[in-house]
């Protein structure tokens, strides 16, 4: 049978690239989540309280933009300085 799931798109990407690193499909790793709850091998958390947990978790895009602008200008910032700064660059490239 083919269904639908309409999940988060960063929870999907999340996914797509968890499975892509362990060489399995989307499909085969719901199919084997679905069969283990069905079977009482694994049990689920209350559909509000995952969807909460990851709500949660997962930071706004905005934040998100910031904690990586942070990141990359911190290892930036270090080599611009050691190389005098922009504005003596450009000075020296016009030589």
């Amino acid at each position: 049978m083919k269904t639908s799931l309409d999940l988060p798109d960063d929870l999907y990407r999340q996914l797509k690239a968890k499975c892509a690193l362990e060489g399995r499909t989307v499909r085969d790793v719901a199919t084997s989540l679905f069969a283990g709850w069905v079977a009482g091998r694994i049990s689920a958390p209350a559909v509000d309280d995952a969807t909460q947990d990851y709500v949660a978790a997962a930071p706004d895009p905005g934040e998100q933009w910031r904690i990586r602008w942070r990141e990359l200008t911190s290892r930036i910032s270090p080599a611009a300085e050691s190389h005098g700064g922009l504005l003596s660059q450009l000075h020296a490239d016009r030589r």
